[in-house]
């Protein structure tokens, strides 16, 4: 049985949502195939944060909101940005 990687991730969706959670990958997969490289349109990711912007004014953030979940099943196409947390 072929054991999967926790990684430590951050995303930015189309709506300006901050998410820091961790995702399972195979060794050696990039987080590029796991958002681009299959037909499934959702991902499943653990030890979510997600930091909502209630509130711009004249470009600056006046109100953040941040939930916390153990998991949640995220729609790719909102996806903007993606970058592993070293």
């Amino acid at each position: 049985m072929i054991e999967m990687q926790k990684k430590q991730i951050t995303i930015i969706c189309t709506d300006g949502t901050s998410i820091k959670c961790s995702i399972n990958v195979l060794p050696g997969q990039k987080l590029f195939d796991i958002i681009k490289g299959t037909n499934e349109g959702f991902v499943l990711i653990n030890d979510v944060e997600i930091n909502y912007q209630e509130q711009m004014q004249s470009f600056k953030l006046s109100t953040k909101i941040t939930e916390k979940k153990d998991s949640l099943i995220l729609n790719k196409s909102i996806i903007k940005w993606i970058d592993e947390i070293k």
